[in-house]
């Protein structure tokens, strides 16, 4: 091969490097640029992330030192830089302490105020059980006193005696009542009945009070409401009473007036605005919002002259408020006051159904010959009043002063009905009530005892007694419990 040959084919395969060469540089340089282009998108994207997270983060920590704020007290809080989390979330340390040592006083507080209540409760219920059984007596005696032959003289005198008795008896009751209102234990009977009897009942038990004091009592009912209502007729007469009993006392020589209105009607349900109107002394405008605090009267004059713990109203209040109502008051001094309230009554539309209305009127000749009473009581007053009450009904009583000499006598004897007291000696009623009960189901025990509390009731339902008469007792509601209680006659005992 000639120089010329071999330097041409050099320079083909120099040219040949060249433009391999020249390709690769392509290659790389399109690599390249590709791979900056990736790597800019990539740097757009982390950056736009990070930029959304210091956002985000700025808006938690603004987020957090406005709920800071808002655990605090405006005076108290300290103001917190928002570039710098340790100080925050130290503050926040701090806030968190503070809270669990309050919530651990909190709890501390509430068991000692649950203490204090119980301890309250249990002493109402001592205090209210040492008084009745006293009382009890008072009550019984000068009962039997006006139903025998007495002096012309002493009329008043037994008069004025079974008058403050029984205010006495009211005192006690009106206590204990705000005490079920405020412990959240009273509970609503649901229960058709008549409302317009009830309502006429209310009047007649005022009317004697309404008659001393130169008053008449009227009764303005609407037509248009149902004949049948459904709800607490004890807790509703209740209100209306003590009411109707504060206009009575308030007024002399005039008027008190009890009306129920039918304000709204549904195929379920009837709105009933109840109002009581006198025109008796009246309440100043600045005494209005006062009246219906406890232990609270217009003014110390009132008390003096009227009486009254200033319970009634503030207990009215507590049971409407049960009721989903509240009490509003239209008064002018010297002219008279109107106390209104609007309940939401269900209603039924068969005018025949069962119906329940306390009845307190006196019992006619009263008779439960034939019925074998057996009265369990240790304390010889309460006995005696028992027993004198129970022989005036032609009962034949037999007696015994605690669970055990019960017991005993029940196994030996029979009887139609027991009259239990449930605090005794050697063994108390509830024991008693359930051995009596393996021994003889089928024979009837009422509660007789000088305890009102609800708990105590409910006790003495669930160990099986049939009924609860509260000391001191009313004689009509005694002897109609027996009547209704007792085993038939003609059984066989």
């Amino acid at each position: 091969m000639t120089s010329a040959a071999r330097e041409n084919a050099e320079f083909k395969k120099l040219l040949e490097a060249v433009n391999v060469s020249y390709q690769n540089f392509d290659r790389d340089k399109e690599l390249s640029e590709h791979a900056f282009s990736i790597s800019e998108n990539e740097y757009q994207d982390i950056n736009t992330r990070l930029r959304e997270e210091i956002d985000q983060r700025k808006r938690t920590v603004i987020k957090l030192i406005d709920t800071i704020r808002s655990m605090e007290n405006e005076e108290d809080f300290k103001e917190l830089n928002d570039q710098n989390l340790d100080e925050i979330v130290d503050y926040l340390k701090i806030q968190i302490e503070k809270r669990r040592q309050a919530e651990i006083e909190m709890t501390l507080a509430k068991e000692v105020a649950e203490k204090a209540a119980m301890a309250r409760s249990e002493f109402l219920s001592m205090m209210s059980h040492e008084i009745r059984t006293p009382l009890n007596a008072v009550v019984g005696f000068t009962y039997l006193l006006l139903q025998g032959k007495y002096l012309p003289e002493q009329d008043e005198q037994l008069h004025l005696l079974k008058f403050s008795a029984e205010n006495l008896l009211a005192l006690i009751n009106d206590i204990l009542d705000f005490n079920k209102i405020e412990s959240g234990k009273v509970a609503l009977e649901k229960t058709s009945f008549n409302l317009l009897k009830l309502i006429n009942q209310v009047k007649n038990t005022n009317f004697t009070k309404a008659q001393d004091n130169g008053n008449n009592i009227r009764v303005m009912f609407d037509t248009q409401i149902p004949n049948i209502v459904i709800g607490d007729p004890l807790r509703l007469g209740q209100i209306i009473s003590n009411l109707v009993s504060n206009a009575v006392k308030f007024t002399h020589n005039g008027v008190v007036i009890i009306e129920a209105m039918l304000l709204k009607q549904t195929q379920d349900t009837a709105e009933i605005q109840f109002s009581v109107k006198d025109n008796g002394i009246g309440i100043a405008p600045e005494n209005q919002k006062r009246i219906f605090e406890i232990f609270t009267q217009a003014s110390e004059s009132t008390t003096r002259q009227y009486g009254g713990s200033g319970l009634g109203l503030a207990i009215c209040n507590g049971l409407l408020e049960i009721m989903h109502s509240h009490m509003t008051l239209e008064s002018t001094p010297g002219k008279g006051s109107t106390f209104s309230f609007v309940v939401d009554m269900a209603y039924s539309q068969h005018s025949d159904e069962i119906t329940h209305v306390g009845n307190k009127d006196i019992v006619t000749d009263p008779d439960l010959s034939g019925t074998k009473v057996l009265l369990v009581e240790d304390n010889h007053v309460n006995i005696l009043v028992a027993t004198t009450f129970l022989e005036r009904w032609n009962t034949k009583v037999d007696t015994a002063e605690n669970g055990k000499e019960a017991i005993e006598k029940i196994k030996n004897n029979q009887y139609h009905i027991v009259l239990m007291d449930l605090h005794m000696p050697e063994m108390n009623g509830y024991e008693a009530c359930k051995q009596i009960i393996i021994l003889k189901p089928k024979l009837p025990i009422i509660a007789l005892t000088a305890s009102a509390m609800l708990n105590i009731r409910d006790k003495a339902y669930d160990v099986g007694m049939v009924d609860y008469v509260t000391k001191p007792f009313e004689p009509n509601e005694l002897y109609e419990k027996i009547r209704k209680n007792r085993l038939p006659l003609n059984s066989p005992l």
